[in-house]
């Protein structure tokens, strides 16, 4: 079971997470001339890494015994397209960024698990499934996750930092329902 500390990393982790996304959104195709350092991708790496200790003590029953893998999963998409963004934005612009570019794309063991499906589906339905035992005792917060991650999934990605932000808000009213546990 997570403790107290667990979901406090996990908060933390969720509002680092969305100040990633925040600066995505901002800078868009400029995130390429962050210098000296790609802080967007080290933002959403330090965030998903604070998810781990809440994914890794999730119950193995009920709902929890599928979320915290698929949580697990998603977390290590996100590093693996935080790697390969790192990849891209070390490399100079032109004709070696684009031949890179075209070999990780061609190659769907990379490309479709880390840029596409890992990142996106399995990300956000870990953080979807350990909502869902909430329902019971925080609704509004469960209600909050669910339409947010679904948000996240089907809208552009320059709706992504509100979206994250009202996901890591019911998660807090979902954990605020436990302050004694």
């Amino acid at each position: 079971m997570p403790t107290r500390l667990d979901r406090g990393l996990f908060l933390a982790g969720l509002a680092i997470y969305t100040a990633g996304q925040l600066v995505i959104t901002l800078l868009g195709w400029e995130m390429q001339n962050q210098r000296p350092v790609d802080y967007a991708h080290w933002l959403l790496i330090i965030g998903v890494a604070l998810l781990i200790p809440y994914a890794a003590r999730l119950p193995r029953r009920g709902i929890e015994l599928v979320a915290s893998p698929v949580l697990i999963a998603g977390i290590i998409a996100v590093i693996g397209m935080c790697m390969i963004d790192f990849v891209f934005w070390a490399l100079p612009s032109g004709e070696v960024e684009n031949e890179v570019a075209g070999i990780l794309m061609a190659e769907p063991s990379l490309w479709t698990v880390f840029m596409k499906i890992g990142p996106n589906e399995v990300f956000m339905t870990g953080l979807l499934l350990p909502a869902l035992a909430f329902f019971r005792t925080a609704r509004i917060g469960t209600a909050l996750v669910v339409v947010s991650a679904l948000g996240i999934l089907f809208t552009p990605q320059m709706f992504n930092a509100g979206l994250y932000s009202v996901l890591t808000i019911g998660y807090w009213l979902c954990f605020d329902r436990l302050r004694t546990a």
